[in-house]
């Protein structure tokens, strides 16, 4: 203590009632020097906790697949598989592919004409890109791939549970930033690219040429949903596009008729053998719900994985409730992963979907991708 405090303990103990005030100061004394000794223990116990979580973290980061590794060696797995002879099953799937699908065949015939519109190339991970040219500030896969120089190998890598097989089918595969870097990658033995925007789908056919993956992405130019007929698909400058329920609802710039077949129907139209698919991805701005009803077929190949996008907004514009949406996801599959999701929880049932996504349409977050699968278990109770 103090002289001062001395001082003045001894000045207010002369007061009336001032040995009652000293006592009281003194006891007020030793509460705020406990306190303080339990704010400096606690104070302690929080920067051990945080170095421990910081530690954790740092762990987990370290045992977390990164996509620097996929961007390695995907150039190294292209240039192997160029310098390797063609096998007779990728022939022979290319040309019975070729055979089936008009618009692949009506492509390949003419392999040096104009690619329609604006094109922009680019050479990422030792693979060349040719793809629709978009405005800066688009948001679009072009201005990610030219300012962002980036491949979606971090969403391959998350996804890598459940996505890897014989095959693969990718629908809206724009212009196969997907497709092929799974096939060099060896997550899939040949991936079906299903593509309907006219200009993503040339782009898409010259690159599965120019990067000498032919056999193992087979592109075909078509929409997938409900129906089968034709459709009208809105394609806007930005680079996005997606089916539209009424073409009065657009400009007729925007307008594009696409063929539309259900998926089953499309399975039956290229002859894939059901049993060979492990993975489908959606991911078609909102019709998802569209492709999910035309394929009672393939839902009930319970092996088969499936990734969609799941917007509240762009699932209502095409005319599907979210409870259809819960509903119809419910009936097919047993669990889920939400890949954006911060919950903590990371695989759940999928009687908790409603709960587990509420998050999504609120504020900046507008959209999240959703792993489906059904477990084994289920299946044999």
């Amino acid at each position: 203590m103090s002289w001062f405090a001395r001082l003045a303990r001894n000045l207010a103990a002369r007061l009336p009632g001032g040995r009652r005030l000293s006592v009281e100061l003194e006891q007020s004394r030793r509460r705020i020097d406990a306190l303080q000794k339990r704010l400096h223990r606690s104070e302690q116990e929080a920067d051990f906790l945080r170095a421990r979580l910081n530690a954790r973290r740092d762990r987990e980061r370290a045992v977390q697949p990164d996509e620097a590794v996929l961007e390695h060696v995907l150039p190294l797995r292209h240039a192997a598989m160029l310098a390797a002879n063609h096998d007779l099953s990728r022939v022979a799937r290319e040309a019975d592919f070729t055979a089936r699908s008009a618009s692949y065949r009506e492509t390949l015939a003419h392999p040096e004409a104009p690619l329609p519109g604006n094109v922009e190339q680019v050479v990422l991970a030792g693979l060349t890109w040719r793809l629709p040219a978009q405005a800066e500030g688009s948001g679009g896969i072009a201005e990610r791939m030219r300012g962002k120089r980036r491949l979606p190998l971090a969403e391959i890598l998350e996804t890598r549970e459940l996505a890897v097989g014989r095959a693969m089918i990718d629908i809206g595969a724009n212009v196969g930033t997907t497709s092929i870097p799974r096939a060099l990658l060896g997550d899939f033995a040949y991936v079906y690219a299903i593509e309907p925007d006219p200009a993503n789908y040339a782009c898409l056919v010259r690159n599965i040429v120019s990067n000498g993956v032919r056999g193992l992405v087979l592109p075909d130019r078509v929409a997938i949903g409900d129906t089968v007929g034709d459709m009208t698909l809105r394609s806007m400058q930005s680079g996005t596009h997606h089916l539209v329920t009424r073409a009065s609802d657009i400009s007729e710039a925007e307008r594009v008729t696409v063929p539309c077949l259900t998926l089953d129907a499309w399975v039956d139209r290229m002859g894939i053998n059901l049993s060979d698919v492990a993975f489908v991805k959606s991911d078609t701005q909102g019709w998802d719900a569209h492709v999910l009803a035309g394929a009672p077929r393939v839902l009930s190949q319970k092996h088969i994985a499936w990734q969609i996008e799941f917007s509240p907004a762009m699932l209502e514009r095409s005319g599907w409730s979210i409870d259809e949406v819960f509903a119809l996801l419910q009936r097919h599959f047993t669990n889920f992963i939400d890949l954006r999701g911060e919950s903590g929880v990371r695989v759940r049932p999928t009687s908790e979907l409603r709960e587990a996504l509420a998050y999504v349409g609120h504020r900046e977050r507008k959209y999240t991708n959703v792993l489906l699968y059904c477990a084994a278990e289920a299946q044999t109770t």
